[in-house]
């Protein structure tokens, strides 16, 4: 519902229904006229301190945009969405949910559809404080807005620009050098490629700083849509299933009914190349007693096989020169004897499973490079006889390694990677891949 229409709206209630009232020859009793004078004589005050933070821009498409943004009472969500920077003639959009608008008291999330691929829209979120002045009538306050910004669609005419950043692990001063260092570069597009929570999440509220106001990186994806692609710690602790609440799924028309569960794999392109999104999982087989007996993590790869097959008939992906998987756990053996992520000692250093399921697909489609983290280093494995693909590994999380950044960017020569570290503010590593044949 538009903002003119919502005030028109709330403005008018009473007198339609005093005009209501007057075609049936019948007045309000005095029980009804007491609960609208009430309700009219509520003045909700301006909310002052409502925004917790800017926006976080999340599940991009070539004609859609999640926006999720923090407040700090009970309120309902706008976005107003713009093709200038001046913000002429905006279209409005309200919180995600039908019947219901998603209200709520801590994250509002609001989807922005129908929208040009690979094209450049400014946008400001907004919330309205809510009230019950009368039982369950609900009255908004006025509108508190926040900055501008602004962010590119997907599509194959977007920039052919993207990065990954993995295994931040809540250290938040060097996330920021991260964040800093994307923003500096003009990336168009992050790939969080697991491993956010440095433990495990109990509460909303641990989501919350984890993923959408993480402490010193406030405005971390306002201009700059992220996508999460989740790692092995993303799933511990009892709010792990609550993540969609603050960090947006997929929307379902993006894939089959068979593939409902799947509503954060993606397979988009991002100009010359396909980025292709796969869940590794937890780092422990299901039989794990620290999975507790509820998790059924072979039965998910399984169906992300079936899913991933699938996308390499969809034309765009088909013809795209270059093609890049994400994974967060790698699916080459990194040593010999290295944890297959089969056994029950210790933890997963690579993905076995994975690498059975998914490592021959990608290489019957030519996809060249996948990109990993969980090891916490930088390293590159070229491809061989048997696989088309390269790997490279990111992260760094502590104190014996360096933290990465990993640029994407398709440029005369080919498809560029250039492997930055963030610490020390220099390019370690640069790797070239030729289009696909």
């Amino acid at each position: 519902m538009a903002e003119s229409s919502r005030r028109s709206f709330i403005r008018n209630v009473t007198a339609l229904s005093a005009v209501a009232a007057a075609k049936c020859g019948v007045a309000m009793t005095p029980g009804e006229q007491k609960a609208h004078d009430k309700y009219n004589a509520m003045v909700i005050p301006r909310p002052e301190g409502l925004l917790d933070g800017e926006p976080a821009l999340q599940v991009p498409a070539p004609d859609s945009m999640g926006v999720a943004f923090a407040v700090t009472a009970l309120a309902n969500g706008f976005v107003e969405l713009a093709d200038n920077p001046e913000m002429r003639s905006p279209r409005m959009f309200m919180a995600e949910g039908m019947p219901l608008a998603a209200i709520d008291d801590r994250v509002l999330r609001v989807r922005l559809t129908g929208l040009r691929p690979g094209t450049r829209y400014w946008y400001r979120a907004g919330a309205a404080k809510l009230e019950h002045p009368v039982g369950y009538w609900t009255k908004p306050s006025e509108t508190v807005w926040g900055a501008v910004h602004s962010f590119v669609t997907l599509g194959e005419s977007a920039p052919s620009h993207f990065a990954m950043m993995c295994d931040t692990h809540a250290d938040f001063p060097q996330m920021a050098r991260i964040t800093r260092l994307y923003r500096e570069l003009g990336v168009p597009l992050v790939v969080w490629n697991g491993d956010v929570p440095n433990s495990r999440m109990d509460t909303k509220e641990d989501l919350v700083r984890n993923y959408l106001v993480p402490p010193e990186n406030d405005g971390y994806a306002a201009d700059t849509p992220i996508v999460l692609n989740r790692g092995n710690h993303d799933f511990r602790g009892v709010a792990a299933n609550r993540l969609g609440e603050v960090m947006m799924t997929r929307r379902p028309e993006e894939r089959k009914m068979r593939d409902v569960a799947l509503d954060r794999n993606f397979a988009f392109r991002m100009g010359d190349v396909a980025l292709i999104g796969l869940d590794t999982g937890e780092d422990k087989p299901d039989f794990h007693p620290a999975n507790g007996g509820f998790s059924c993590f072979t039965r998910y790869r399984k169906a992300q096989t079936v899913w991933l097959k699938d996308q390499f008939m969809r034309p765009e992906i088909a013809k795209a020169p270059y093609i890049v998987a994400f994974v967060h756990i790698p699916m080459l053996e990194l040593w010999p004897g290295a944890n297959p992520g089969t056994i029950l000692d210790d933890y997963a250093t690579w993905q076995k499973e994975c690498a059975e399921l998914w490592g021959p697909v990608l290489t019957a489609n030519g996809v060249q490079l996948v990109l990993a983290g969980h090891i916490h280093q930088y390293r590159y494995d070229a491809p061989d006889a048997t696989r088309s693909w390269a790997e490279i590994t990111g992260g760094g999380y502590g104190r014996s390694t360096f933290q990465t950044l990993v640029e994407c960017k398709v440029d005369g020569g080919g498809l560029l990677v250039r492997v930055h570290n963030t610490d020390a503010g220099t390019v370690v590593g640069e790797h070239r891949f030729k289009p696909r044949s």
